[in-house]
């Protein structure tokens, strides 16, 4: 499933692959809206074995949005 929260997406579910059709689907729509991986939208993924991982969003946090 994509969330997008201000410029902030995270893909949960990318092991999955309903989910990772239905999120593929959608980062194509936003980047041909002009939404942009790195520049207005930062991106993270996650699948069962792999957890999102804090410090990397917060990181990217302090990066983009403070």
């Amino acid at each position: 499933m994509l969330r997008l929260k201000g410029d902030f997406a995270y893909q949960l579910m990318m092991d999955k692959p309903e989910y990772a059709i239905k999120a593929v689907k959608k980062l194509n729509s936003y980047q041909m809206n002009g939404i942009l991986p790195g520049e207005r939208l930062i991106l993270t993924f996650e699948t069962e074995q792999d957890v999102l991982n804090t410090r990397i969003v917060s990181e990217l946090a302090d990066k983009y949005l403070r």
